[in-house]
């Protein structure tokens, strides 16, 4: 056996190519004999048989361990498995080699013994963690290395919270090894950290059950081990040629960021000497990093580059790069700790605004430099321009050391709004000073620095235009004037540093609410010109498209009317010439170009709908261009000038693409289109809609079991139903059933209860809008049948998303016909269970899963008028209450096991109680929504939670300063204004429709319960119950409400105006 593994592996090894393959099937055919694992392993230890046949036997036990060592291998193939007996030689062998004086045989070794211990090791192989610790005490510099190699691999896979006694155990070698600088390599140093970051980990998944524990011994863990870590930030970077410490810091600042996420109140007394060290380095490495990376003509390039960039062991390479990135991620992780705040924002004396300390404005100035466009990207921007657009692109998927410069500047924006961008003003003058004189002395790198400068402030242009519209003062939030001298105008004239001219159009385009009209005027023109010459670089009219696309949504429409035909002429001309990858910015640009002028837009029709066709009918998989295609759609179909015009042209392809197309994912997509075609079109429906598409499009969905097809499907009708339900009522198909019965029939076959959910995830909201637009239409035994199959499917439901899409059509319902609907309901009966009981059980688990805000309003005023009936046949049923502690569990993190040995066990309360308790959670909810959105202190300062809650001790606990206010809310002067939480209310903050996906819907908007106050309903329903007598509060619901909710409703009741 052991001769046949030999030639094969030494075959595999063969340049001739046939050789090769016939070795590669032979082994693995002799993979499928139990000997072979015994067999590889004697190859990868014989000396005789030469280092590459024994590199290639140990990766061939590699991957023979993934395949047949275990049937609990993910990779696991079919064949027969070794004895324990063979297998325990096996791993003698590999632990053998860990020893082995060749690198690359040790590193496979490693990978082997951290594989068979991922399936062995307890009981199979129960001495092997203490081998391997051994091996790290007493074991040489490679051995030390191989046991280190295990343990990387090992440790983040396998070990889990279960194993902390090993981590105790293993923790103290590795600090050992990583604070013996003169006995370890850097290497075998840094993977020390790695462990440390992985047992780190481990600690932190355990830190919310076992608090007690993590408070006792993850201080003493982290001072052995942060003050080394804080040691080794201090050091300069160097790379003398044979080693780097880059790869070390890099492994200690990815340690740092895992403690503060898992274990947060831990790390806090090491912040301030953390952030020290590593500003220190940021500086000191800001320079050699504009030479390696920035500036290609730079005299140090090479110097620099040999610094911050270092070779592995294994020959890749390693640059400073992951370092700086761990970096980023730490300020943003400090920024966000009040604790740290003192270190970015400072008082003013007389107005007590916060502005930014001199640190800040430096650090700014800092990542202003490390911002600048690299020459590694200057180089795939231009092999190709799609990395271009991807890199600009609010969601690329390319992430470097400019991308974590714009996460950071995110997370500060958050923090410290105005102070940031107080910070980028003082910043860009010591930038752009810098940059000016480079021109002057003809140093080409001078765009480079203007650049970073307007991609650093534009980054933050969004937040800036609020804070500008908001300032009661007179005192711009930052100097546009300036800038555009200093900068923008210089970019914009420079043909030669195309990228930069384009960042121009993309940086005044960010700030057009603020710009002068003259200077609005003339970029707009700029734009115009720069997307209709096709001689232009791509990157100029790219940034070009972006800027059209910013212009035409924020500048006033007489500004850009003038050039708006040019502009949608220009983006149709580029657009063919566009791949998948890049097309979305110029159909975005024109999407917004067409609401400047409605007259111009439809003069343009042909031009607008054949580029939108053309790209929806080339891309119809593409979900990205597709949707924007159907924005488009839409806003042309909206166009009383344009609409039939683009009727007559996309509803043949639509038809097309529904009935001589095999491809279920083009027919979705085409549906898709068609619902856009007719969402923006006016009601009733323009002649021919119903009589040209309706048929095959019923057609289709009876035809189909494609989940895509019918989901999309189900929107469409939707959309028939809101614009035409007259008309869809009065069409008759060849056997004489109306459209309005075709839709019911689909809406059945979609409720069978052997149906798929997927499938049917919107038939809840098609069955809604029927019940909304044709209750006059349907006969009263239809109407019953509709109910009966609908809650026929709710009993049956399997997933919440499943069930609590159904829920807002009983919500109508009730909220207009409450009796008789339960008198429906209570006549009906599902599997024994009235048809009432179904209704209120599922509508109550469900009841905080329903999505859209106008949905959970007729929800929760449904239920007020469920409750306001005063039924015996609702009060009479029990229904799951609050969940009861179980002791069993107390303290541990419950596994699937555990659930299914001692489940969950809830009280019962009556309904009506539930609907008490379930408003309630709506209030709070709404209450900390509003919170949220303007960063205050949430439900907390209107109920006092120590009452009710305990510090968890992972948070910023004590740390966290009471009366610090951040930026917003000194800006919005939020803080105290809200004494009494009935201000909150009585219409004291706007709550209601915040981005509702409703809010275009015509239906919905002409609906009284649209525009009503939810949280004035639900307070004044509420202090109703508690008042009135004949509602039972103080024997049927108040027994059944806890603390929280009862203080909720004492606060809500007690505080509310007369």
């Amino acid at each position: 056996m052991e001769n046949n593994v030999f030639e094969a592996l030494q075959g595999s090894l063969s340049p001739e190519t046939n050789t090769r393959m016939r070795s590669e099937l032979n082994l693995k055919q002799l993979e499928l004999d139990t000997m072979f694992s015994l067999a590889v392993s004697n190859v990868a230890l014989a000396e005789e048989a030469g280092l590459p046949v024994r590199q290639a036997a140990i990766l061939q036990l590699r991957g023979y361990i993934s395949r047949h060592w275990s049937i609990a291998s993910t990779k696991y193939e079919p064949g027969p498995i070794p004895s324990q007996e063979i297998k325990s030689q096996v791993r003698e062998k590999a632990f053998a080699l860990l020893s082995s004086s060749d690198g690359k045989l040790r590193a496979a070794a490693a990978a082997v013994v951290a594989g068979m211990a991922r399936y062995d090791w307890p009981d199979e192989w129960p001495q092997l963690f203490l081998q391997l610790v051994e091996l790290l005490r007493t074991g040489t510099r490679d051995q030390t290395h191989s046991a280190m190699y295990v343990f990387s691999e090992w440790v983040n896979s396998d070990m889990s919270d279960q194993h902390m006694e090993q981590i105790g155990t293993l923790l103290p070698e590795l600090r050992r090894i990583f604070i013996s600088s003169d006995s370890y390599a850097v290497s075998t140093r840094a993977m020390a950290v790695r462990v440390f970051s992985d047992c780190i980990e481990i600690i932190s998944t355990i830190a919310a059950a076992e608090n007690d524990f993590v408070n006792t011994h993850a201080p003493p863990i982290l001072k052995e081990w942060i003050e080394p870590i804080i040691g080794v930030f201090q050091q300069p970077v160097c790379n003398d040629g044979t080693s780097s410490n880059i790869p070390l810091k890099t492994e200690c600042i990815k340690a740092i960021v895992r403690a503060v996420q898992g274990i947060p109140k831990h790390v806090m007394p090491y912040y301030a000497a953390i952030l020290e060290a590593l500003w220190m380095q940021l500086r000191d490495i800001q320079e050699p990093f504009q030479h390696a990376f920035v500036y290609e003509n730079s005299a140090h390039n090479e110097s620099a580059t040999e610094l911050l960039v270092s070779c592995e062991d294994d020959g890749e390479a390693c640059s400073i790069d992951g370092y700086l990135l761990g970096i980023f991620e730490w300020f943003s992780k400090a920024a966000e700790t009040r604790s740290m705040r003192k270190f970015f924002v400072t008082k003013t004396g007389d107005t007590n605004k916060s502005v930014p300390t001199p640190f800040f404005s430096q650090l700014i100035a800092c990542l202003m430099c490390y911002a600048q466009i690299t020459t590694e990207m200057l180089d795939d921007w231009a092999d190709d321009m799609d990395l271009f657009v991807a890199d600009e692109d609010e969601e690329g998927y390319r992430f470097n050391v400019r991308v974590s410069v714009q996460e950071l500047l995110q997370t500060l924006d958050m923090t410290f709004p105005a102070a940031l961008a107080s910070a980028l003003a003082s910043a860009a003058q010591e930038r752009t000073a810098l940059a000016k004189q480079w021109r002057l002395e003809g140093n080409s790198n001078w765009w480079l620095a203007s650049e970073a400068v307007l991609w650093t402030i534009g980054t933050n242009a969004e937040s800036i235009v609020q804070q500008q519209e908001g300032n009661k003062s007179d005192a711009p939030v930052i100097e546009l004037g300036a800038l555009f001298d200093s900068d923008v105008w210089p970019l914009a004239q420079s043909a030669q540093f195309p990228f930069g001219q384009g960042r121009a159009f993309i940086f005044a385009s960010g700030f057009a609410k603020m710009l002068p009209p003259g200077i609005a005027t003339a970029f707009v023109d700029a734009c115009a010109k720069a997307v209709a010459d096709v001689h232009l670089h791509p990157a100029v009219r790219l940034s070009a498209v972006r800027a059209i696309g910013n212009f035409s949504r924020h500048l006033p429409a007489e500004t850009v009317k003038p050039q708006q035909g040019t502009f949608i002429t220009g983006l149709a001309s580029i657009i063919p010439h566009l791949t998948e990858d890049s097309a979305h910015i110029a159909l975005d640009a024109l999407h917004s170009t067409l609401r400047v002028d409605q007259s111009i837009t439809a003069s343009l029709e042909p031009v607008i709908s054949e580029i939108a066709i053309g790209v929806w009918h080339k891309y119809p998989g593409d979900v990205i261009l597709t949707s924007i295609v159907i924005d488009i759609v839409e806003d042309m179909a909206g166009n009383p000038q344009a609409c039939e015009a683009l009727a007559q042209r996309a509803l043949p392809v639509i038809g097309s693409a529904m009935t001589q197309n095999t491809d279920g994912s083009v027919i979705a997509s085409g549906i898709d289109l068609l619902s856009g075609l007719i969402k923006g079109s006016p009601s009733p429906l323009p002649q021919g809609y119903t009589e040209s598409v309706f048929p095959a499009l019923m057609q289709v969905l009876s035809s189909t079991t494609d989940s895509e097809v019918l989901q999309s499907g189900q929107t469409c009708l939707r959309y028939f139903i809101q614009k035409d339900a007259q008309h869809i009522a009065q069409w008759r198909d060849p056997s004489g059933a109306s459209g309005l019965e075709l839709v019911i029939r689909f809406i059945a076959v979609l409720m069978n209860p052997e149906g798929s959910e997927s499938a049917a995830l919107f038939v809840g909201d098609l069955a809604t809008k029927v019940v909304m637009k044709c209750s006059s239409l349907l006969s009263g035994e239809v109407f019953a049948e509709l109910v009966r199959v609908v809650t026929g499917r709710l009993a049956t439901a399997r997933t919440s998303s499943f069930t609590s899409s159904l829920l807002p059509f009983y919500a109508h319902l009730v909220a207009r016909h409450p009796a008789e609907v339960v008198d429906l309901l209570d006549g009906m009966r599902f599997e024994g269970r009235p048809g009432l009981q179904v209704v209120l059980d599922a509508w109550f688990r469900n009841f905080l899963d329903i999505q859209g805000y106008y949905s959970r309003k007729v929800s929760a005023i449904a239920l007020t008028r469920l409750f306001a009936l005063g039924d015996t046949r609702v009060s009479s049923i029990s229904v799951q209450g609050d969940l009861i502690p179980n002791a069993a569990n107390k303290g541990k993190i419950v596994t699937r096991s555990m659930s299914r040995t001692t489940p969950d066990q809830f009280t019962q309360v009556p309904a009506t109680a539930k609907i008490i308790k379930l408003l309630l959670a709506e209030v709070e909810i709404d209450i900390e929504s509003m919170f949220a959105r303007h960063d205050g202190a949430g439900l907390s300062s209107v109920i006092d939670q120590d009452e009710l809650d305990h510090d968890d001790g992972n948070g910023d606990g004590d740390d966290w300063e009471d009366d610090a206010e951040d930026d917003l809310q000194d800006d919005m002067g939020f803080g105290g204004k809200y004494d009494f939480l009935s201000d909150l209310i009585d219409g004291g903050v706007g709550l209601d429709a915040e981005d509702d996906d409703d809010d275009d819907d015509e239906d919905v908007l002409a609906d009284p319960i649209y525009s009503q106050d939810l949280n004035e309903v639900l307070g004044t329903f509420l202090r109703q119950v508690v008042r009135s007598s004949e509602a039972g509060f103080g024997t049927n619901i108040e027994p059944t409400l806890t603390s929280k909710e009862t203080m909720l409703l004492g606060k809500l009741t007690s505080s509310f105006r007369e």
